[in-house]
């Protein structure tokens, strides 16, 4: 008898958690959030190297601010940031038509060409400008304190990479190697 009650015991609880675990996934399937599923924090796709293979757009791009690796935007994404360089986030970053249609054009080939793809699940429509407007840039980030990061004089924005990813040049965003100036290793 008291063999029979622990089986009984053991089934409930098992079922118990079979069902929130399948509620859930159900939920955040249906919220949208399945790209977040299929891109966790140990994909190889997000973590591998893809350094700066255009010198025209790393010194072009890279002499205000971090030439960030092409593939962490959509070639739409890219191809709006090009045909507003007059406006570029409050700055003229004009540059003339050729050196723009070689850098667009480096731009679109590597942006469509990335593993990285993973990156855009759940924008739908929308064509950032912005690589902090991504959802999963959004999710990965959102924990982190306002103080580390725009309160910070030695980081001062979320668009910083090269702050706290040392390797974010190369395309290596890999959180067990985030650290924070004046704060030390980020451990989420």
């Amino acid at each position: 008898m008291k063999n029979n009650t622990i089986m009984i015991a053991g089934s409930l609880l098992l079922t118990s958690i079979l069902t929130f675990s399948f509620y859930g996934i159900g939920q955040s399937l249906a919220s949208g959030n399945e790209g977040y599923w299929e891109l966790d924090d140990d994909d190889d796709d997000y973590r591998h190297s893809s350094t700066i293979q255009n010198p025209l757009y790393a010194e072009e791009c890279g002499s205000c601010h971090m030439a960030y690796p092409a593939q962490l935007l959509p070639g739409a994404s890219w191809r709006r940031v090009m045909q507003g360089l007059d406006q570029h986030f409050g700055e003229n970053a004009e540059v003339d038509a050729t050196t723009g249609q070689a850098i667009e054009k480096y731009l679109l080939q590597t942006s469509d060409s990335s593993s990285y793809r993973k990156l855009f699940r759940n924008l739908g429509d929308r064509v950032p400008l912005r690589i902090t407007d991504l959802p999963y840039f959004i999710h990965e980030h959102d924990e982190i304190p306002s103080r580390f990061i725009q309160a910070n004089d030695k980081v001062g924005s979320i668009s910083q990479c090269n702050a706290c990813h040392q390797n974010a040049e190369r395309g290596q965003f890999d959180e067990d190697n985030v650290f924070i100036p004046g704060f030390g290793r980020w451990d989420d």
